[in-house]
């Protein structure tokens, strides 16, 4: 295969595991806001992002949904599929770009043939189950302006970019938060020269002073380095 995908699990698959995957999987553009699943949902299809970033989210009875869960061009959303269970929380498209899309049934079905891609992916399952864990602690003893810096700091990673297209209202959803909230400490960034932001493009303007702002779960929740593999 000439072309690595821009997925990481993908790119680091040994070729021959990746060349039977590969015909399973099929190139999609990605919309903001798109619902990819719902809970308790059994079918359907798992996603490779690659310039795309999808969110997890856990629905409550009062129609809050706050983000968990991110998955971007280091992941697979979702890892449920590899235990043949019910997700018991929804899926949606936060950043727009391009994923790898295939059957659960049939992308299971290959990876349990034990060609690299199962130890691939349960490799994955175990960094986001340490995703979930820190992000949840993090939500109960940290300060909405250090959750707030953590989370931009995790978008702008998987999107490759200091930019990104997303409003105060959207972000306050996902972190639980009111938009006012939001507004107030993203007023105060842009006064300190952290961040530029209007009309629904957010930059980056000083990374090591985001940083600054965040908390220490930041350290824990960096993408690890890619896997290397036997070709």
């Amino acid at each position: 295969m000439n072309k690595k995908p821009a997925n990481r699990i993908l790119a680091g698959l040994p070729d021959a595991a990746l060349a039977r995957l590969m015909p399973l999987l099929k190139p999609v553009e990605l919309a903001a806001g798109q619902r990819l699943s719902e809970p308790e949902a059994t079918s359907g299809f798992i996603y490779f992002p690659e310039s795309s970033v999808i969110s997890c989210f856990a629905d409550m009875s009062d129609g809050k949904s706050p983000e968990v869960g991110m998955i971007g061009f280091e992941g697979v959303a979702d890892v449920a599929f590899l235990l043949d269970s019910r997700q018991s929380h929804s899926l949606s498209v936060s950043i727009a770009g391009s994923a790898l899309r295939g059957s659960k049934k049939d992308v299971a079905r290959e990876i349990f043939q034990g060609n690299g891609a199962q130890q691939a992916i349960l490799e994955y399952a175990a960094q986001y189950v340490g995703q979930l864990s820190q992000r949840a602690a993090c939500a109960v003893v940290h300060k909405l302006e250090q959750r707030f810096a953590i989370w931009l700091l995790l978008v702008t990673d998987r999107v490759k970019s200091d930019v990104i297209h997303i409003t105060h209202e959207r972000i306050a959803e996902y972190l639980g938060a009111r938009r006012a909230g939001i507004t107030v400490i993203a007023l105060d960034m842009q006064a300190t020269g952290t961040i530029t932001n209007s009309r629904g493009r957010l930059r980056v303007m000083d990374r090591s002073r985001l940083e600054a702002m965040a908390c220490e779960c930041y350290s824990a929740l960096t993408l690890p380095q890619p896997r290397t593999v036997n070709q």
